[in-house]
């Protein structure tokens, strides 16, 4: 993969910087693929030892919102689909990773996955239909 990126919104409730409640991921994308890496926190689950279903789908668009982003795209999620697999635990080190599967025009399809880091294990997998808007229409640039 050849990386672009880490790129922050800031406030991203996952990637951004400098959001005190937020994950901080640092997703890299390339290749129509991206990749971020992280251990769930406890603070981050909804039952307890278990991570919120809604993060789980929140590391996902991400994913798929940086492999558009590796191809030079800014998009925002359109549509979302989400099938979790198995539980993903507190302490656990998981993989999310994105990939672009086609494009018509601004629609970007999307799909991701989020692996138990250490087996490869599919978590969950989701798919995504993603609109591509200019920068400037969504307030982003000089956000990296």
């Amino acid at each position: 993969m050849s990386l672009r990126g880490p790129f922050s919104s800031r406030a991203c409730i996952v990637c951004g910087r400098e959001n005190e409640a937020g994950l901080r991921l640092a997703y890299w994308a390339g290749d129509q693929a991206s990749r971020a890496e992280w251990v769930v926190e406890p603070r981050y689950c909804g039952i307890p030892g278990f991570l919120h279903g809604g993060l789980i789908l929140a590391l996902l668009d991400d994913a798929m919102w940086y492999a558009a982003y590796g191809e030079g795209a800014f998009t925002m999620t359109a549509e979302a689909t989400v099938r979790y697999r198995a539980p993903v635990r507190s302490g656990q080190a998981v993989a999310a990773l994105g990939r672009v599967e086609g494009r018509s025009g601004r629609l970007w399809r999307l799909a991701a996955e989020l692996r138990d880091a250490e087996t490869g294990a599919v978590l969950a997998a989701a798919s995504g239909k993603f609109l591509e808007v200019p920068p400037a229409e969504l307030g982003m640039q000089g956000e990296q």
